[in-house]
C-alpha cells in the first residue's frame, strides 16, 4: 500500500486542536512519517506561542516519544521525558520543551489500513501522569484522526 497524500495544513491543525482539548493537556503536536525515511516531521501543533519551535522540526523514528510510539508500534508515556533514560530527546525537543515548562508526554502512533503513517504526542506540566486508560483513549483519538488525515472515513 502506498502511503496516502499529505493531509491539509487545516485537518492538521483541526486534529492538534481538537487533542489539546480532549486531554486537556498545554500542547498537542502531530507528525507525519516520512515514507522510507523513518523520519517523523511535524506538521502541526497547538499550545501557547502557537506552533513557532514545532512545526517542520523533525525526529528520527525512537526519539521522543512520537518516535519512540512509531518505534514500538503502540502508546508510550513518560512523567518527565526530559528525565527520562529510555528515551533519547532531539536538541530542539528539549529547547521547546524547556522553554515552554513541558515535562509530561504520551504519544500514539498514527495507523492507517494497517500502515503506522506519523504519530500524535500530547504534552503537559510536570506531575502530569497519563493512565492506561488515557493510552487507550489517546491510540482511539489517534486511530481516527489517521483517517482523517488520510481523507477516508474512519469507520
Amino acid at each position: 500500500m502506498t502511503a496516502p497524500p499529505a493531509p491539509s495544513r487545516e485537518v492538521a491543525e483541526r486534529v492538534v486542536a481538537a487533542a489539546r482539548e480532549r486531554f486537556a493537556v498545554r500542547r498537542a503536536a502531530l507528525f507525519r512519517l516520512e515514507p522510507g525515511l523513518g523520519i517523523l516531521t511535524c506538521i502541526a501543533s497547538a499550545g501557547p506561542g502557537g506552533e513557532q519551535g514545532w512545526v517542520e522540526h523533525s525526529l528520527p523514528a525512537g526519539v521522543g516519544a512520537a518516535g519512540r510510539a512509531v518505534a514500538e508500534e503502540r502508546p508510550v508515556t513518560s512523567a518527565d521525558l526530559l528525565a527520562d533514560a529510555r528515551i533519547p530527546v532531539a536538541p530542539w525537543l528539549r529547547d521547546a520543551m524547556e522553554r515552554e515548562g513541558l515535562r509530561a508526554v504520551a504519544a500514539a502512533p498514527l495507523r492507517f489500513a494497517g500502515v503506522i503513517i506519523g504519530a500524535l504526542g500530547i504534552l503537559d506540566a510536570a506531575g502530569r501522569t497519563f493512565s492506561g486508560e488515557d493510552l487507550g483513549r489517546l491510540a482511539d483519538f489517534a486511530e481516527e484522526a489517521a483517517a482523517g488525515l488520510a481523507g477516508r472515513d474512519p469507520s
